[in-house]
């Protein structure tokens, strides 16, 4: 096999299997009556749904860190209809023009990656006697991986030494999504302060907690508004919690959320605690939001 290096992204493992996909037209009939197709084939538990003439797949890699790496399987089938007659080498390639058209037809914004963290073959040998071959890309972090962007490989069966490319299957879109280590589901309890509102101001605890979402890799967003003392959402747009290397938090938002200034906010790495007081509009004394949340679980 060879491998050609594409930058900064992780990606799925899987495509699509063959029943009730191919169209007619694309069939090639061989002098025995076979039919003979090449196609990318499944993996069996990351498809994803799109209304975009390509298929898509994606797959959550979890928490990562700058230097780990992951893997993922390219899987390659020949559908004739029995094992290959012979060995069968496909070659693979990007295809760029094809995630502008997935993201138009989708409303996605995903970017290929810069080149040279990803790693993945250009070529398979579908070997006589089988019918599908399995090829690993292997995907490193690197130091300006953009935990911000949404990344997609889209791969390309460019030819083949025997049958006929797929016209509906021939091309698959991989997606990833990767977390950092602020990433997860935590308890949330805290005080908001509404002056003159009595029923927004006062202590609180949210028994459905908060998911935390990774925005970059030392930043996670709200997965909801921050709530008043009634648990009604405030409407400063969802607060950013940015982490700096002494562990101390930067929050903003939207809205104009930013950090109280009589409070030290700051993530406890022992714990997976945070604790963060922000105020907007008018100021802390008027309008102001503490909050203590505690990891739970993965999201």
């Amino acid at each position: 096999m060879k491998y050609i290096s594409i930058k900064n992204i992780l990606a799925v493992a899987a495509v699509v299997s063959l029943a009730g996909c191919l169209k007619k037209n694309e069939m090639n009939v061989d002098p025995d009556g076979a039919s003979s197709i090449i196609l990318f084939a499944s993996t069996g538990n990351n498809q994803a749904s799109t209304s975009s003439e390509f298929m898509r797949y994606y797959s959550d890699f979890g928490v990562v860190n700058v230097g780990d790496n992951g893997q993922f399987n390219i899987n390659v089938m020949f559908s004739g209809g029995a094992t290959a007659p012979s060995d069968i080498t496909v070659n693979l390639a990007l295809d760029t023009a094809a995630l502008s058209t997935y993201n138009k037809e989708d409303g996605t914004s995903y970017v290929p990656p810069p080149a040279a963290a990803t790693h993945f073959p250009t070529s398979l040998v579908i070997k006589k006697g089988t019918q599908l071959i399995q090829g690993v890309a292997k995907i490193d972090i690197t130091s300006d991986f953009d935990f911000a962007k949404s990344y997609a490989l889209p791969l390309k069966i460019v030819s083949s030494s025997y049958g006929v490319v797929s016209t509906n299957l021939g091309t698959t879109i991989y997606s990833f999504g990767v977390r950092n280590k602020f990433d997860g589901h935590y308890s949330w309890k805290g005080y908001s302060l509404r002056a003159g509102d009595g029923a927004k101001t006062g202590n609180f605890t949210n028994s459905k907690g908060l998911d935390l979402v990774t925005g970059g890799a030392n930043s996670v967003n709200f997965g909801d508004l921050q709530v008043w003392a009634d648990l009604t959402g405030v409407g400063i747009g969802n607060p950013t919690l940015t982490i700096a290397a002494d562990n101390s938090v930067k929050i903003s938002s939207s809205g104009g959320a930013y950090n109280d200034p009589a409070y030290t906010s700051r993530y406890d790495p022992g714990t997976k605690t945070f604790y963060v007081s922000f105020t907007w509009g008018s100021g802390p004394s008027s309008r102001l939001a503490t909050d203590t949340l505690t990891y739970v679980n993965s999201r």
